[in-house]
């Protein structure tokens, strides 16, 4: 008596279980689902796999150097700076600009 091999697919259940269209619906969801964690694995141990035959041939390019993010500091000190001081500071500034504007005259002059 002859043994029939008995299919895993779906397409071998498709006869017993339902239609063409509920097998394309079990596809999309099969589709869609997160990978299961043996699939990620593989996947992973594949792309290593791959990097290290390239790295043997020569073939990887070289790594650039990868520098790190500069992470913006979560408090920063900035004093208040008073009225005062501001008036101060733009009177020296003019005068700085005067006594410049009348070199550059006797300057020109000359």
């Amino acid at each position: 008596m002859a043994r029939v091999k008995k299919s895993r697919s779906l397409k071998g259940k498709l006869g017993k279980t339902g239609t063409k269209e509920m097998h394309k619906e079990q596809k999309k969801a099969r589709k869609a689902a997160n990978p299961t964690r043996f699939d990620a694995k593989k996947e992973k141990q594949r792309k290593e796999q791959a990097k290290k035959k390239l790295e043997r041939l020569g073939l990887l390019p070289e790594p650039e150097a990868v520098q790190q993010k500069v992470r913006p500091k979560r408090f920063t000190f900035t004093p208040k700076v008073d009225e005062t001081a501001k008036k101060v500071d733009t009177k020296v500034s003019e005068e700085d600009t005067v006594v410049n504007d009348l070199l550059d005259a006797f300057t020109e002059e000359n």
